[in-house]
């Protein structure tokens, strides 16, 4: 199945701002950021514009967007 992924920050540098990710039915956020080599806790995890936990399990269609947290002040 695919998922639309939004990244932000370095990420939209590093991959693509916008892509298909062809993930397996079952997968979680947090299997397809470990698979992606990417930081759950570097980020805020959305999925259709809700946020969500690593253990959120994806479905056919969802836009998942990435947030990178911002430290500083």
């Amino acid at each position: 199945m695919k998922v639309v992924l939004i990244l932000y920050g370095e990420l939209a540098l590093k991959f693509s701002p916008r892509s298909e990710v062809e993930v397996e039915e079952g997968t979680t956020i947090g299997e397809l950021l470990r698979k992606l080599g990417i930081s759950a806790e570097e980020h805020h995890i959305l999925v259709n514009e809700k946020k969500v936990s690593e253990d959120h399990v994806l479905k056919e269609g969802d836009i998942v967007k990435l947030l990178p947290v911002v430290f500083g002040g």
